[in-house]
């Protein structure tokens, strides 16, 4: 999106007046992403109204500021494109800011627009609404961005408009009191798009006289490879240097399809996939912060040398050398490497040794004896693999967090990284039905399969209220092991008893029906096999 106009400063003169609340839908319409969630406000209520009204976006309405968060999120990490959410001032911004923090840990291209807080214009809003939103903000390590009046509102949207897109990271719009009513000339669309940032010859050099001496090579994308779209060239440099693929937790499935994919690299890899990580000699990791969780605490790359391209300069380097940190839009990163490769004539090598099918990988797992006991329910690697063999191969798997969770990833397939998403961010439950329901407004002509636990589940069930306000389709599925199982191994060293851990559903049959949905309890692997699931699903 460019602009046309030879001077741009006539025409934003020459340009009709819009009050605020049509200037703010305009804006949001030309930005492209075209779904706004929101719980309503009053502050926020007149300008939704008038963008839902004029078809500049569709309206997700919530029934919790989280769920707005979160679904933005969920839009934003199964689409591509900047999820945006609004939320009212004070206690309003207050309830989302935990799937805020949530979503700055997971880098997520998002746009939040909230009322001025405190307020210096106050219409309607009580004082006592009042709370320090820009504090609170940068100490999630979000963006925030202000608009005074109605002539800062275009310069200022377009500024946290790319600092969400180009950043990855969520950005907070505070809009004034008053603003709605002020008004605006909107110029041309500005240009969106920016150059990317091209990494150091010297660099690339260094790197490819490491990789040229590798035996053992190891690529591994994270989520910033999923934000520059780069798994094409991700991919032609595993196949010319003979690596073996993986990706964080954040992005599983990234290489789906690829012969040569580990699958999770980190805390959550099966034992078979550590051996072989453990075994590489360098790693070329890409968007990837090689946090404690990746690396498995340091334990999975004690030999290797270790390649980082990063763009994000406040993010710290972890390479074993710092000529080999690459400072870098990662596709044009990548692309460097390739061509310094064929440069010097080097031909592609094979991968050392057999890579694991991704059968042989889940059988390693299913084959493991955890002492399941058949009277507390399904072997949940059972349940998962009959419903990878089920759900349709276009599906699109969002993962709340929990214990339950951990083997989720690698038994259930998705097509590429934007198709699998863990919501737990920096580790909260509850953030996954959410996530869902922007997945699901975003991707309509897909089936979204959300699972959760029965905590986290409960922790956001008002907004099951969200998918039928919004005619959305959206298989759930409740892992119910009846208590707050991650918690109960820290009672066990104390003698106590786990009862305080413990709590049953309700009715979730009777649930479900009472928001217009089906509702279907699963106890034994024979009832999940004979589930008639939804057309969708």
């Amino acid at each position: 999106m460019t602009s046309t106009s030879a001077d741009p400063a006539a025409a934003v003169e020459s340009a009709p007046a819009l009050q605020g609340y049509l200037a703010i839908p305009e804006l949001i319409r030309r930005s492209g992403t075209g779904v706004v969630f929101s719980m309503l406000g009053e502050t926020n209520v007149p300008w939704i109204a008038a963008g839902a009204d004029s078809g500049a976006f569709r309206f997700v309405r919530t029934r919790h500021e989280a769920t707005s968060v979160s679904a933005a999120a969920g839009f934003s990490r199964t689409t591509g494109a900047v999820g945006i959410a609004s939320v009212t001032r004070g206690p309003g911004f207050a309830n989302a800011v935990n799937a805020l923090k949530a979503a700055t840990h997971d880098h997520v291209p998002l746009l939040l627009i909230v009322a001025e807080s405190p307020a210096t214009r106050i219409k309607i809003s009580p004082f006592y609404q009042n709370l320090d939103q820009r504090g609170i903000t940068a100490a999630l390590g979000a963006g925030f961005h202000h608009v005074a009046n109605g002539s800062q509102l275009e310069e200022t949207f377009w500024a946290a408009y790319r600092g969400a897109r180009w950043n990855g990271l969520p950005q907070v719009l505070s809009v004034a009191d008053g603003v709605i009513d002020d008004p605006v000339r909107l110029g041309p669309t500005p240009e969106l798009e920016r150059e990317a940032e091209l990494p150091d010859p010297e660099s690339v050099t260094a790197i490819v006289d490491v990789l040229e001496g590798a035996r053992r090579p190891l690529v591994l994308a994270g989520q910033g490879a999923v934000h520059a779209d780069c798994r094409a060239e991700l991919e032609q440099l595993a196949d010319l240097i003979g690596a073996r693929v993986a990706s964080t937790l954040n992005v599983n499935r990234y290489f789906s399809g690829h012969p040569h994919n580990l699958g999770v690299c980190g805390h959550s890899s099966p034992t078979l996939v550590a051996d072989l990580i453990s075994q590489s000699d360098v790693v070329v990791a890409v968007g990837a912060s090689l946090n404690p969780y990746t690396t498995g605490k340091e334990s999975l790359f004690t030999s290797a040398t270790i390649v980082q391209v990063e763009i994000d300069v406040d993010q710290p380097f972890h390479a074993s050398r710092a000529e080999l940190g690459l400072l870098s839009d990662a596709r044009e990163g990548v692309r460097a490497l390739i061509a310094e490769w064929r440069r010097r004539g080097l031909s592609p090598r094979p991968v050392e040794g057999t890579t694991p099918s991704r059968a042989q990988i889940a059988a390693s797992v299913a084959d493991v004896d955890l002492g399941h006991d058949a009277d507390r329910g399904i072997d949940l690697r059972r349940a998962f693999a009959v419903l990878d063999a089920r759900l349709p191969a276009d599906r699109i798997v969002i993962s709340d967090s929990g214990r339950w969770s951990g083997t989720l990833p690698t038994f259930l397939d998705a097509r590429d990284g934007r198709s699998w998403v863990i919501s737990r961010g920096y580790g909260s439950i509850g953030l996954g039905l959410g996530n869902a329901i922007g997945a699901a407004a975003g991707n309509p002509d897909r089936p979204v399969v959300l699972f959760c636990g029965d905590g986290g589940f409960m922790m956001s069930s008002h907004d099951v209220d969200a998918i039928r306000l919004n005619d959305l389709d959206l298989t759930v599925f409740i892992v119910n092991d009846e208590a707050y199982g991650a918690e109960v191994p820290y009672l066990t060293p104390y003698g106590l008893p786990a009862d305080v851990a413990r709590q049953n559903l309700p009715d979730m049959v009777a649930y479900a029906q009472a928001f217009g949905a089906r509702g279907v309890v699963v106890r034994t692997l024979d009832e999940l096999e004979a589930l008639e699931l939804s057309p969708a699903a």
